[in-house]
């Protein structure tokens, strides 16, 4: 009789196997389209999503064996959570596993752009050595930057740019001010940030209120000369055309990306071609560590919940109670 399928949809890590195989046999898809996810979804008991998988309302309601999905990041935007939830089925995430990861790589992308590393590099190799008399270096130290999300990652970005002697903005419209005294950032309004900050550092989650929020009118708004990070969502862009056009008026000095509004993006556009942007793919939460307990916490969680039990990183906890409505099953519930 074949073992039920725990499906990987992208490379996995032995500690996948160790965690989950008692439960059924892990099998790894590259082929992560609706369709073929669907086809993969007879006798498969869970899914882990990996990069920006989408696990669509069609895939789980095809998935009638479905008991969990698993989301290797800090987000999870890309799973149908109301078609999950409907299901009873909890999705497990890893939130703040790759925070540090994520902020380091933070900190990198905006070192890169104050040094113009990319540019000086290509200076260097092609034997322009008078490039140190005519490029002008930026400094970290005495600079403001603002963080758009204080969350996890934004708050580890910003202890970690204050040893650089960094001025912190946020914006959060939903954080504590316990948190932001903690953190050591100044609160502020959207645009007083946008027009105040030299670095601009993208930590927002993508829902329906931050899509598309760096927009044409929000770039006119920057400090002249200013630079963008985002590797948060590639979501809380209008479109890499804004970011182009802002490098061209001088509005953005540079740019770093490691997320996209489309992905993969489009390798022709001009953005890719500007010696001032600095584009990695989608990959600084991927660092050693912070991967091998990223698919530590979601299969952790996962195992849980296919022994019967309760994970503490699941997105929607309320599916354990409608399964005890629905099935009268004992499980053991939180006060409320």
């Amino acid at each position: 009789m074949r073992k039920a399928r725990i499906l990987v949809t992208g490379p996995t890590l032995p500690i996948v196997e160790e965690l989950l195989s008692p439960f059924g046999q892990v099998e790894v898809t590259r082929e992560t389209d609706e369709q073929s996810l669907i086809a993969l979804m007879k006798g498969t008991i869970a899914v882990i999503a990996r990069g920006m998988t989408q696990i669509s309302e069609h895939v789980i309601h095809a998935g009638t064996d479905l008991r969990v999905i698993g989301r290797t990041g800090s987000g999870y935007d890309s799973i149908d959570l109301e078609a999950a939830t409907g299901r009873c089925i909890p999705v497990v995430y890893a939130p703040g596993a790759g925070a540090r990861a994520v902020a380091e790589g933070t900190l990198c992308m905006i070192l890169a752009c104050a040094k113009r590393l990319k540019e000086f590099d290509l200076k260097t190799a092609n034997g322009h050595w008078e490039a140190r008399e005519t490029f002008a270096l930026g400094d970290l130290e005495g600079a403001v930057l603002g963080i758009i999300g204080l969350g996890r990652i934004g708050r580890e970005v910003a202890r970690l740019a204050r040893c650089f002697g960094m001025r912190i903005l946020t914006y959060d419209p939903l954080i504590s001010p316990e948190t932001i005294e903690h953190s050591g950032a100044e609160l502020v309004q959207l645009d007083e940030l946008l027009a105040k900050s030299d670095f601009i550092s993208l930590h927002a989650p993508s829902n329906k209120e931050t899509r598309g929020m760096i927009n044409r009118e929000r770039l006119g708004r920057v400090k002249q000369g200013a630079v963008l990070i985002n590797l948060a969502r590639g979501g809380l862009l209008e479109s890499l055309d804004v970011l182009d056009e802002s490098l061209d008026r001088g509005r953005l000095s540079a740019v770093g990306l490691d997320v996209y509004p489309e992905e993969p993006p489009d390798p022709s556009h001009p953005i890719f071609r500007r010696p001032n942007v600095i584009c990695t793919p989608h990959v600084m939460a991927l660092s050693r560590r912070a991967a091998q307990t990223t698919f530590a916490v979601v299969c952790e969680g996962m195992a849980a919940v296919l022994a019967g039990k309760i994970p503490e990183n699941v997105v929607n906890p309320e599916v354990f109670r409608a399964r005890y409505l629905t099935q009268s099953r004992t499980v053991p519930m939180d006060d409320d």
